[in-house]
């Protein structure tokens, strides 16, 4: 034991000392009079930026930055993502903002799209370069496009924005008493313009479990289910939209043998759809005619039924320099019996309170009176244990939090990969 502990000690002085004498040996973590960037971005690739963009310093709070750089991104019709980059000047720069996009198509690969985004990044810190003593040292390049004829002329989409998508995949594991198989596939279709919006989907799944609970006594358990999916947006103003969809699905896990709804919807947004990546606070209203026909008889005593319901969606979000939240309610009930309705309200923060310290909260809750489709005669043990049976419940909650604070250097410029791995996942 005492051998152990000297061990151990040696090796935590010699590890501290080694390190204390590199901090002369190695390179600067900071390089004088450079720019100080804060990267307020949750899906770059940071060593990559930081190994691209070698000329300032990127620091870990944003207290301490010349330049906060919010990065956020929304989807495209056709499939891909725009990121809007808002760079908020501080200290010396203080309300020298500018805003910035760029735009990876949904065939880049992930090489493409952050070289993509990494070079939009440095395009828009160059104003702030320009005020600094690094600004000398910076130099441009242009490359001619020779392909580009002289007299351009408008770009024609022999696909008029329509986008087709089909998707399949399967997971597969076995062990010597357990074989578990999944498969999914889809077909969509979108198209989306600054006028309308139209979307179709036809999906289904399937799941086949098989349980070797001794040897003689083995389980099997399979579910399924499909579904088809439209809707139809029309923009009417920045703030105002209007559409209708409807559908059709089967699930064994839901008792729906078969369902379809269809119906008009609305929505309101009171800040302008363009500032939905910063802020957005809307009122959603859907109004469905719904008819369901099921396995099993329901604890209403009903093989099938036609009614129509409603829901209403009231969503906040908000993306500032501060942190993020996001709030999402929802109400909906049956127009022949208001009891039977549903009531959720889900949130997700992420805040920094002061330098260093950030605080993460999440949860929902719904209160749920709307399960028509329950068999009348519950679920098996076996069904219960291996969830292919939906159960009745009146709620449903869940909830995390979560807290981190850092402290020391503000500088954080260094990339070193030794024995990360790379992106491996190893299974013990």
């Amino acid at each position: 034991m005492k051998n152990i502990f000297s061990y151990c000690f040696f090796i935590s002085v010699f590890s501290i000392a080694f390190d204390y004498s590199n901090c002369f040996a190695q390179n600067q973590t900071a390089i004088g009079g450079a720019l100080n960037v804060f990267l307020d971005c949750d899906y770059c690739d940071f060593d990559f930026v930081k190994s691209e963009i070698n000329y300032v310093n990127f620091v870990r709070d944003r207290l301490q930055a010349d330049v906060h750089v919010l990065i956020t991104n929304e989807s495209t019709g056709s499939g891909g993502t725009i990121y809007t980059l808002f760079y908020l000047g501080q200290n010396n720069f203080q309300n020298e903002n500018d805003t910035l996009r760029y735009t990876a198509n949904t065939t880049n690969t992930s090489d493409e799209t952050r070289n993509g985004l990494t070079q939009i990044l440095s395009i828009g810190l160059m104003r702030y370069i320009a005020h600094t003593s690094q600004a000398d040292k910076i130099s441009f390049r242009y490359e001619i496009d020779s392909t580009v004829s002289e007299e351009k002329k408008d770009t024609v989409d022999p696909w008029r924005s329509w986008v087709f998508s089909i998707y399949g995949s399967g997971h597969f594991n076995k062990e010597v008493r357990t074989d578990s198989r999944y498969f999914y596939g889809e077909v969509s279709a979108d198209r989306v313009t600054e006028k309308m919006k139209l979307n179709f989907s036809v999906g289904a799944d399937i799941s086949m479990n098989k349980f070797q609970i001794d040897d003689t006594t083995e389980y099997e358990s399979n579910s399924h289910s499909e579904y088809t999916n439209l809707q139809y947006v029309k923009s009417l103003s920045p703030h105002w939209s209007l559409g209708g969809g409807g559908g059709y699905s089967t699930s064994t896990y839901s008792n729906i043998k078969r369902s379809m709804y269809a119906g008009p919807a609305i929505e309101y947004d009171v800040f302008p759809y363009s500032e939905a990546s910063r802020r957005l606070l809307s009122f959603y209203y859907e109004l469905d005619f719904y008819t369901a026909e099921y396995y099993e008889e329901t604890i209403y005593d009903k093989t099938s039924e036609t009614v129509a319901q409603q829901k209403l969606i009231t969503s906040l979000s908000f993306t500032q320099p501060w942190g993020s939240t996001s709030v999402v309610g929802v109400a909906s009930s049956f127009l022949n019996d208001f009891s039977k309705s549903k009531l959720q309200l889900s949130m997700s923060t992420n805040i920094r309170l002061f330098q260093g310290l950030s605080l993460r909260l999440g949860g929902s809750i719904a209160f749920i009176h709307d399960q028509v489709s329950l068999p009348k005669y519950g679920a098996s043990q076996e069904e219960v244990l291996l969830q292919i049976k939906q159960l009745q419940t009146d709620y449903r909650y869940n909830a995390s939090i979560g807290i981190s604070y850092e402290f020391g250097s503000i500088y954080n410029n260094i990339v070193n990969p030794r024995f990360d791995g790379g992106s491996i996942t190893y299974y013990y």
